[in-house]
């Protein structure tokens, strides 16, 4: 609930003096609170006592011991806020102005009714409170602003501010201090090129240098229609230094891994090699030099020297890939080209082919040669699955409702452990096999934005590609 209002009334007239408070106060509802002083040295006492607190001051023009319009002034120093009404007899245009000059807000001519006085009371109190009021809410606003400039100026990140033409408004300390730039040279300079429109950004440094910045923008209303941008920056120079040299130790701890399992997988054929190779030695020297006691080693030597081929082949595919060459091409269409290359090992193997090649398919835009890499060697792991005891592969594409085209390869063969790592380089259950065909297989598909899944029992297994059909939405 708002306090009273406190009013001082200063006339020499008790009886008048008296009569003003009891209109103004006299009632229950009433909003004011009177004090009265007859003379102005009591007048001054009242106001040192009641200070700034004091809403209105009601003087008469005349008093025994001051003039009216010098004591407002005196009184002033006490409550510099209060609004002052002057209570004469004779109100001159001279006097008025005078009046006015110091800043007296209304004159009560005597005789006056009582609705004319608190009619200007009212005015008068309304406008000492709209004057507070807004003098509050200055200092709000400057309390307010003050804080906004020191959270600027105390964040560690950069700060800025752009004009409606791009002119710089705002340079906050961190930026002072990293760019050696002070505010007062870069006030009014264009920031457009320096923040662009967010994200990161070099920033230019006075010594020559610079720093890479993530810059968030924030579009803020400005007066007259106009709009400034807000740009907050934090520095990742040495995150992206260090995400630089992160990657380069991890290619460097990949290229480890890969030479480890190369280095294995070598040592395998060279050793078949060499022992071979002395085998034919000590035949040559013992004279057992017939086809039939040479022929068998030197097919043996022969097959390793193939597999050692096979093996840096794979090692330099894997390791070294090419880059794509894209174009729109059929997947079944390649699926039937693979099988017929493949038919006489799926025949010798006792395998039969189940094709799901027919229907509307779909295109879409791959490498031809390198999905016809994944094909063979997807299709030839599932023939080789089932070589000891002969069973089922089944070959199909089919478009999908998603936008994608989905390609088959499955077999009826033993089966494999969910768990087996079987896309990591150099993992193989074969006695010949590299450990590479499906690392390849799984890093092709991904270059063409598919991906590849598989699902394993006892009697099936199944490897699921699926590629972004030729026009889908991306």
């Amino acid at each position: 609930m708002r306090t009273k209002s406190p009013v001082l009334i200063v006339d020499d007239n008790a009886d008048l003096a008296e009569n003003v408070a009891e209109i103004l106060s006299g009632d229950d509802d009433a909003k004011v609170t009177c004090r009265i002083a007859r003379s102005g040295a009591e007048a001054e006492g009242l106001a040192g006592e009641l200070g700034d607190a004091l809403e209105l001051l009601l003087v008469d023009r005349r008093l025994p011991d001051a003039d009216g319009l010098d004591l407002v002034s005196k009184l002033r120093r006490h409550c510099p806020n209060a609004e002052a009404i002057i209570i004469t007899g004779d109100a001159k245009v001279e006097s008025v102005a005078a009046a006015v000059g110091q800043g007296v807000s209304a004159y009560l001519l005597k005789p006056f009714e009582p609705a004319e006085l608190l009619a200007k009371v009212q005015t008068a109190l309304t406008r000492y409170a709209l004057v507070r009021e807004r003098e509050t809410l200055r200092s709000r606003l400057e309390e307010s602003e003050q804080r906004y400039r020191e959270v600027v100026e105390a964040v560690p990140a950069f700060v800025t501010a752009l004009g409606p033409g791009g002119e710089i408004q705002l340079w906050n300390r961190r930026l002072e201090e990293v760019t050696g730039f002070y505010r007062e040279e870069m006030l009014g300079r264009s920031g457009r090129e320096m923040v662009g429109s967010g994200g990161e950004r070099r920033l230019a440094l006075k010594s020559g240098g610079h720093r890479l910045i993530r810059w968030q923008l924030a579009q803020v209303p400005a007066p007259r229609g106009a709009a400034m941008t807000f740009a907050v920056g934090i520095d990742v120079t040495a995150e992206r230094a260090m995400q630089r040299r992160t990657a380069v130790a991890e290619r460097l701890a990949a290229v480890g891994t890969l030479a480890a399992g190369l280095a294995h997988e070598v040592r395998n054929p060279l050793n078949s090699a060499t022992l071979q190779l002395q085998v034919l030695r000590r035949r040559l020297e013992r004279g057992q030099n017939t086809p039939e006691k040479l022929l068998p080693v030197v097919e043996i030597v022969h097959d390793e020297i193939r597999r050692l081929d096979r093996l840096v082949s794979d090692f330099l595919a894997f390791a070294r890939p090419n880059p794509l060459t894209l174009s729109p091409m059929e997947l079944a269409e390649l699926a039937q080209s693979v099988l017929a290359q493949l038919r006489p090992e799926v025949q010798a193997a006792g395998v039969r082919v189940e094709s799901r090649l027919d229907g509307d398919r779909g295109l879409i835009e791959g490498d031809r040669e390198r999905l016809r890499q994944v094909l063979i060697n997807l299709m030839r792991n599932a023939v080789e699955a089932m070589a000891a005891t002969g069973g089922v592969l089944t070959v199909g594409v089919r478009g999908d409702s998603e936008g994608f085209v989905e390609a088959l390869v499955e077999d009826t063969g033993p089966g494999i452990a969910e768990d087996a790592p079987i896309f990591d380089a150099f993992y193989t259950t074969k006695e010949a096999g590299t450990g590479l065909g499906l690392a390849i297989v799984h890093r092709i598909v991904h270059e063409h934005g598919g991906t590849i899944q598989f699902e394993s029992r006892a009697g099936r297994t199944c490897f699921t590609l699926r590629f972004p059909a030729l026009g889908a939405p991306a």
